[in-house]
């Protein structure tokens, strides 16, 4: 059986993604505002939104990892100082455009969140990324 191919990017956040957080949460304080509520609840929850807002903007804008690498060992995540770490590959989905690669790196508690779109990679990249986890479901999955 031939084994999939060597693939390597850089990663980088989507500005997409970040540009409609920011119209969700737009739309949410504004659904505050035009609600029934007291002016004080209105304010904690335009205050919570906004705080929930700049935290998951801060966690998308700035990832742990920076390149991310798959070949004959396995997956390597890449953080920002240049150390990598093997990671597993845990889940992905693919919805039109949008490829989400979700991995559990080694020595390192909870998940890394990878979001490759139109706006941070190129077609090419995806098209090859999938065809490299088509390959992965295979080599697991023999039967079928």
């Amino acid at each position: 059986m031939k084994s999939a191919p060597a693939i390597a990017f850089d990663y980088r956040p989507s500005r997409r993604v970040a540009i409609a957080v920011v119209g969700v949460a737009a739309l949410a304080i504004l659904a505050v505002f035009l609600s029934g509520l007291s002016l004080g609840m209105r304010l904690v929850l335009a205050l919570a939104a906004l705080v929930l807002t700049v935290l998951a903007l801060r966690k998308h804008l700035r990832p742990s990892t920076r390149r991310v690498a798959h070949g004959a060992g396995g997956w390597l995540l890449v953080d920002g100082e240049g150390n990598e770490r093997s990671a597993r590959l845990v889940a992905h989905v693919q919805r039109g455009n949008l490829l989400l690669l979700e991995f559990r790196a080694e020595e390192q508690p909870g998940h890394q969140r990878i979001l490759l779109t139109t706006d941070n990679s190129d077609a090419d990249l995806r098209r090859r990324l999938i065809l490299v986890l088509a390959a992965t479901v295979r080599a697991s999955n023999p039967i079928g």
